[in-house]
């Protein structure tokens, strides 16, 4: 019966297709990534004898495998010839290195030093830098810093702009207690929040030093931890008369007379407790007799204070300020620090640590700070 009568034709029967030969794929893939070029050659070969025998497909993979690997074992033979293939190697690990040591702005911590994100980066907006070992060459050293409290929102740049030039100070003078240890040229540094960030509940202030346009080697920390009894008792007492001497108030001397002599006799008072701390303390044998000396200059500037206390002129009151300053020698406080094995060197920078800088009126400019709250360890 003719089948067309019955309204149905008849399906073809097709022979099933060859396999892919799997040694070609290995052979193309192998080609492609440049890995183990020999190995995709080899079985670039084999896999081509195979499908000539089998009748399997995957001829041209093959073929491509053969070459391209072909074309990798020649690149490898000339780099090992001559040395490339290690110039690549270091190139790489260098980059790895690098990768391992770029750290998130968010991820600092108190103590670690790091290189600014290329030249000129001091006032750029950043997310991430180069941490590095503080004994090799850096350009900054995080000293601490402060979570933000009492904005729901974010204040803006210039709110916490403001509070971060007070309150890392404090931090790093924390951070930082032996000016005479920091080198030239260090100045403050900090990483605040952003509006992006601040959304995503980051309310930490980052404080740190930060060489200007220079390297330095080595850590400038010089905190309670790193310092032993003695160095921190003398550190403390300098520091005490310093930050007191440099509390001036804002108004000139004929706007607020009371003011200066109020001033004046915090100075006196904090000599007087400083003097006492330095005689009440045990001191190793070579830093007693110059330890004894620094107390007596601190009770001879305070009588000079004391008079400026109840100077009535502010000619009067200057002329005996500046006695009480020029008491304090630079001599005897290099002859303590020796002995305590602290920087025994005076700043490069300064001429004499315990002359206040002067504001346009003729009085000491001010210099203030609040506690912070650190972070960090």
């Amino acid at each position: 019966m003719d089948p067309s009568t019955q309204g149905w034709q008849p399906h073809p029967q097709y022979a099933p297709r060859p396999p892919v030969n799997g040694l070609s794929i290995a052979s193309l893939v192998l080609g492609i990534v440049c890995c183990l070029p020999p190995l995709g050659l080899v079985l670039g070969l084999i896999s081509l004898s195979q499908i000539k025998k089998k009748g399997e497909r995957g001829k041209g993979m093959a073929v491509a495998g053969t070459v391209l690997s072909s074309l990798s074992t020649a690149l490898l033979a000339v780099a090992l010839a001559t040395g490339g293939i290690g110039e690549a190697w270091d190139g790489f690990k260098e980059g790895m290195d690098k990768a391992s040591r770029s750290r998130s702005t968010l991820d600092l911590r108190k103590g670690d030093c790091f290189n600014l994100p290329g030249s000129g980066a001091v006032e750029r907006e950043t997310t991430d830098v180069e941490v590095v070992d503080c004994a090799s060459e850096h350009e900054a050293e995080v000293a601490g810093g402060f979570k933000v409290r009492g904005y729901e929102t974010y204040p803006g740049e210039s709110r916490l702009d403001s509070l971060a030039d007070t309150r890392c100070q404090e931090v790093n003078d924390g951070y930082a207690m032996d000016p005479w240890a920091v080198p030239k040229g260090t100045e403050m540094y900090y990483y605040l929040p952003t509006k992006e960030s601040w959304r995503l509940g980051d309310k930490i202030v980052t404080c740190a030093f930060v060489i200007d346009g220079g390297v330095v080697q080595g850590s400038v920390r010089r905190d309670a931890k790193s310092l032993d009894d003695h160095q921190l008792v003398y550190l403390k007492a300098e520091s005490a008369i310093a930050s007191t001497e440099y509390a001036v108030p804002e108004e000139d001397f004929a706007d607020n007379a009371e003011g200066y002599r109020d001033w004046a006799r915090q100075t006196s008072v904090a000599l007087a407790e400083q003097a006492g701390v330095l005689r009440g303390h045990s001191w190793p044998g070579a830093a007693a007799g110059p330890a004894e000396e620094r107390a007596k200059e601190y009770e001879r500037a305070r009588v000079h204070w004391d008079k400026a206390a109840r100077a009535q002129d502010e000619d009067a009151f200057w002329t005996h300020s500046y006695d009480g300053q020029d008491t304090l020698e630079r001599t005897t406080e290099i002859s303590v620090r020796g002995p305590l094995g602290l920087e025994a060197t005076p700043p490069a920078d300064e001429t004499d640590e315990t002359d206040a800088p002067v504001d346009e009126s003729g009085g000491p400019a001010e210099e203030t700070g609040v506690p912070a709250e650190e972070t960090g360890a």
